[in-house]
C-alpha cells in the first residue's frame, strides 16, 4: 500500500457494531474484506465513491485527493472513502455493505489476491526492474551513434522484446520488498533518463550542432559523432520519430502510469504529470485514474473498445473522449472546491500548457524543425498509450455497478515485458485492485492472456485483419470461461460476433 507515514500501531475498527483488526498500511476497504466484510465498492482506487462511510469517531489518514468524488461539505461532515483510508486510532464508522452472495464472494476475493505468502526479494529482484533504464540508455546512445544505428536500435529493440518475451518464458514471482524506496527511485529515475533520450533525438534528427554538444564530445573524447550525424538521412530520421515515440511511450506513459496513481505522493504525482508531458497527454493523470479505473469494460469507458472496432479508430475516439472526460471531471472537482474552472487550479490547462512549454523548448534549442520530430515523436507516443488501451481490454464487458474482477482485463506474465515495463504486464490485478503499487501485484496465472507479450501484442494490434483473427478465439474462451450470466446477456445484444 502506498503510505507517506508508517504507523506500527494496529487499529481496530467498529464497522456497523462488528469490530475488526486494523494492521499497519492496511486500508480500510482492505482490512474489511480480508475479515469477511463486503463494503460496497467497486474501482478502489478513489474515483467512484461507492466506498463512502460515515466516521462517527476516532480519526483517520486519507490518502488520495478526496475532493474528486467528496464535496467539502461531506468530508467536513466525516464522509470518508474507505479504499483510500488508513487508520490513525481506533475508530467507529457506518458503512454500506453488499448483501448479495454474489458480490460478497467477488469482493473477498479481490483481497485474497493481496494476501498471498511471499518470500523475501533478493538482489535480482531489484536490478531486474533496471532493465527498463539500460533499454532507454542503450536507446539515446543509439541516436548519438547516427546513421543506420539509429535503424539498428530500433530494431534490436523490437527483437529483444519480441523473441525475449516468446523464448524466456513467464514470471511468476511474487517477492516481497523489504526496500520499497529503492523501486520509487527507479521510477523517478526516468525522467531525467526521457530528457536524455529526447534530447539526443532532437540533437541527431536537426541540422547544426544544437548546444554545441558535439563539440563538446569531439573535444573531450576520441569520438568523431559529428560525422556520425551527418550520415543520418531521411530513412534514419523516420525509424528515429517511431524509436522517439517508442521512448516516450515506454520511459514516459509506462512509469508515469505507476506514478499518477500515487496521488498522495506530491513528487511522484509531479514527475508523472512531466513524463506525460512528453505525449501531450497529461489529461491521463485525471481520466485513467478518475475515470477509467471507474468505468472500465463498460460503455462509458473511453479507453475500452468494444468489439469489431479497429485500433485506429480507437486511437480517435480514445483521445477524444478521453479528453472530454478529463475536462468533466476536472470541471466536478473544482466546481466542489468553489474554484473557477479557466484558472491555474485546472489540471487539464495547466497539464497541456507542461507539453507546450516543452514544445517551446525543442523550438529553442533547435528552431521549427526541432519542435516538428518533437511534436511527431510525441503524438507517435500518444498514440502508442491509446494502442496499449485498447490492446489490454479489447472486446471485455461489464455490469456498470459491479466490482471490477480480474477478468476485466487481458493480462500477460511475460518476462521481459514484465521487467522492463514495471509489470504492468500484470494488468488484471491491477484493476482488481488499484491500490496495489507495480512491485506487489500478483501474476494471477487464472487471468485472462493476451496473445504475446507487450510490443509483441502492440504490433499485432496495428494489423487490424490478422488482430480480429486472433481475437475471435480469445474473446470466445472469455465468453464462455469468465464472463458473468449479466455479461453474456450484454455480449449477445450488442456484440454477437468479434466482426
Amino acid at each position: 500500500m502506498y503510505l507517506s507515514k508508517h504507523h506500527p500501531v494496529q487499529y481496530k475498527a467498529c464497522i456497523n457494531g462488528q469490530i475488526i483488526a486494523v494492521e499497519p498500511q492496511q486500508t480500510l476497504l482492505n482490512a474489511a474484506l480480508q475479515n469477511q466484510i463486503a463494503i460496497k465498492h467497486k474501482c478502489r482506487v478513489g474515483a467512484c465513491g461507492s466506498c463512502k462511510c460515515q466516521l462517527i469517531s476516532g480519526q483517520v489518514n486519507t490518502n488520495k485527493n478526496s475532493a474528486y468524488i467528496l464535496s467539502e461539505e461531506e468530508i467536513a461532515n466525516g464522509t470518508i472513502l474507505a479504499c483510500q483510508t488508513l487508520l490513525l486510532s481506533d475508530i467507529q464508522i457506518q458503512a454500506q455493505i453488499e448483501t448479495s452472495p454474489i458480490n460478497v464472494k467477488q469482493a473477498i476475493s479481490h483481497n485474497i489476491i493481496a494476501q498471498a505468502n511471499k518470500p523475501m526479494a533478493q538482489w535480482f529482484d531489484y536490478l531486474k526492474y533496471f532493465l527498463f533504464h539500460i533499454v532507454g540508455f542503450c536507446s539515446a546512445l543509439a541516436f548519438l551513434a547516427g546513421g543506420g544505428w539509429i535503424s539498428l536500435g530500433l530494431l534490436s529493440v523490437t527483437l529483444f522484446y519480441v523473441l525475449g518475451d516468446a523464448f524466456l518464458g513467464q514470471d511468476n514471482s511474487t517477492p516481497h520488498f523489504q526496500y520499497p524506496k529503492i523501486l520509487t527511485i527507479q521510477l523517478w529515475a526516468a525522467l531525467p533518463l526521457l530528457l536524455i533520450i529526447i534530447f539526443s533525438f532532437i540533437w541527431a534528427m536537426v541540422p547544426g550542432d544544437p548546444l554545441n554538444f558535439g563539440a563538446f564530445i569531439q573535444q573531450y573524447t576520441a569520438i568523431n559523432i559529428l560525422s556520425n550525424k551527418a550520415n543520418t538521412g531521411i530513412f534514419q530520421q523516420l525509424h528515429g520519430i517511431i524509436y522517439a515515440g517508442l521512448m516516450i511511450g515506454m520511459i514516459g506513459t509506462i512509469t508515469a502510469h505507476e506514478l499518477t496513481h500515487r496521488t498522495w505522493d506530491k513528487v511522484s504525482l509531479l514527475i508523472g504529470r512531466l513524463l506525460l508531458a512528453f505525449s501531450f497527454d497529461t489529461i491521463f493523470s485525471i481520466e485513467h485514474v478518475y475515470g477509467h479505473h471507474r468505468y472500465v469494460a463498460t460503455s462509458d469507458d473511453p479507453a475500452t473498445a468494444p468489439r469489431g472496432r479497429n485500433v485506429y479508430r480507437h486511437i480517435w475516439i480514445s483521445t477524444i473522449k478521453g479528453n472530454l472526460s478529463a475536462w468533466k471531471i476536472e470541471k466536478q472537482r473544482l466546481q466542489r472546491l468553489g474554484y473557477s474552472i479557466y484558472s491555474w487550479h485546472n489540471k487539464v490547462i495547466t497539464g497541456h500548457s507542461l507539453s507546450l512549454c516543452l514544445v517551446l523548448i525543442a523550438f529553442w534549442l533547435a528552431s521549427w524543425q526541432g519542435a516538428l520530430f518533437f511534436i511527431l515523436s510525441a503524438i507517435w507516443g500518444k498514440c502508442l498509450l491509446e494502442v496499449v488501451n485498447y490492446m489490454e481490454h479489447y472486446g471485455i464487458v461489464r455490469i456498470k455497478d459491479s466490482a471490477v474482477q480480474i477478468h476485466h482485463s487481458w493480462n500477460t506474465n511475460r518476462k521481459i515485458s514484465s521487467w522492463s515495463m514495471f509489470n504492468l504486464t500484470r494488468h488484471s490485478h491491477h484493476h482488481a485492485q488499484g491500490e496495489v503499487p507495480y512491485h506487489d501485484l500478483q501474476p494471477i496465472p487464472n487471468a485472462p492472456v493476451m496473445i504475446g507479450g507487450y510490443l509483441t501484442t502492440i504490433i499485432l494490434a496495428l494489423i487490424p485483419p490478422l488482430w480480429f483473427h486472433l481475437m475471435e478465439a480469445k474473446v470466445t474462451e472469455w465468453d464462455e470461461f469468465y464472463a458473468s450470466e449479466a455479461e453474456r446477456a450484454i455480449i449477445a445484444k450488442s456484440h454477437p460476433s468479434i466482426i
